[in-house]
């Protein structure tokens, strides 16, 4: 028994002491824990935003829950309404939430800060190979998941095939992995997204199935950029997944940003930033897209930075735009 109390003691002294480190290096004004908006389970952010989260523990003591949201429209509400300390976007979504524009509805949302360039998403989709569906143009009149309503996908992926005059007979809106079970069993013709490349669920759908991955033909992109013009053209490079491993697919890409609240501590934000950059091969141990979390990208923001970014990358000597500096 005394010796069960002994070893009782070790581990409590253990614990307390681990809990101990991790609160000294949390700064008086500084957060004691953080909130991650991520998206469904089964998307790119929900692993994404598990890597942030590490580091943030790892490098800077800051113990950070991800919270599984409906993605970028959904993150940026809850960040400019602060229940999250922190969310995922992507560059449209952000943008007509700080204008008021499309999902937002004349509400404007402009306490969101952005902090810091994330990857590049890749608008795609797949079908089983027996549907015979090639293209978005073989999907008129067929069923086709679109991931969560609030997501990226979700809002611009009905815009996208409008824009190319496709007509679905049925939009379904549900998580990534949800819908790859209807697609599996029928009920779904195609599931499509909005993610860094690779996008898991292909490779996993690739195991089992012969699928075909489906982008955005250059002249259907065009129409859409045409009309949303924070979008831009891009390609899936061939050998990314077993189906297109002789020939790129066509598509469309936007920039994913990491936004924070306008109030949140300004030398906090900058410590987030500067640790972030100085461990991307945390990020990229979690998700290959963070190969692109660079410093550069962040002149590409669709709304204003937090000071605390603007700071970091003022001392690596990067011109920031006169509109991304908050008023």
């Amino acid at each position: 028994m005394k010796r069960l109390f002994i070893i009782s003691s070790i581990i409590a002294f253990s614990i307390t002491l681990s809990l101990g480190l991790c609160e000294a290096q949390v700064k008086p004004g500084w957060p004691k824990s953080v909130t991650i908006g991520a998206a469904p389970v089964g998307g790119v952010y929900f692993v994404w935003m598990g890597g942030f989260a590490k580091l943030l523990h790892d490098k800077m003591g800051v113990p950070a829950n991800v919270e599984t949201t409906g993605g970028p429209v959904h993150n940026t509400q809850l960040v400019d309404a602060k229940q999250l300390d922190f969310g995922g976007v992507t560059a449209a979504p952000v943008w007509e939430g700080w204008t008021g524009e499309g999902w937002a509805k004349g509400k404007k949302h402009q306490n969101t800060r952005v902090i810091f360039p994330m990857y590049a998403t890749y608008f795609q989709m797949y079908a089983l190979k027996k549907t015979g569906i090639k293209t978005i143009q073989d999907l008129n009149g067929k069923s086709i998941g679109v991931g969560p309503v609030g997501g990226t996908p979700a809002t611009y992926w009905p815009k996208i095939l409008e824009a190319a005059g496709v007509k679905p007979g049925r939009i379904t809106n549900a998580g990534s992995s949800d819908l790859n079970s209807q697609l599996k069993d029928g009920m779904l013709d195609a599931n499509g997204q909005s993610v860094g490349l690779p996008w898991g669920l292909i490779n996993e759908v690739e195991t089992t199935h012969d699928v075909n991955v489906i982008g955005v033909p250059k002249a259907d992109a065009e129409k859409f950029i045409a009309k949303y013009p924070l979008f831009a053209p891009g390609v899936i490079p061939k050998g990314y997944y077993k189906s297109n491993k002789d020939y790129d697919v066509e598509t469309i890409t936007v920039w994913n940003f990491m936004i924070a609240h306008k109030d949140v501590p300004g030398d906090f934000v900058y410590e987030v930033v500067k640790k972030t950059f100085e461990n991307v091969d945390i990020l990229i141990a979690t998700h290959a897209s963070a190969k692109e979390t660079k410093p550069e990208p962040i002149i590409f923001s669709p709304t204003p930075l937090h000071p605390g970014a603007i700071r970091y990358y003022k001392e690596k000597g990067i011109k920031i735009p006169d509109k991304l500096i908050p008023q």
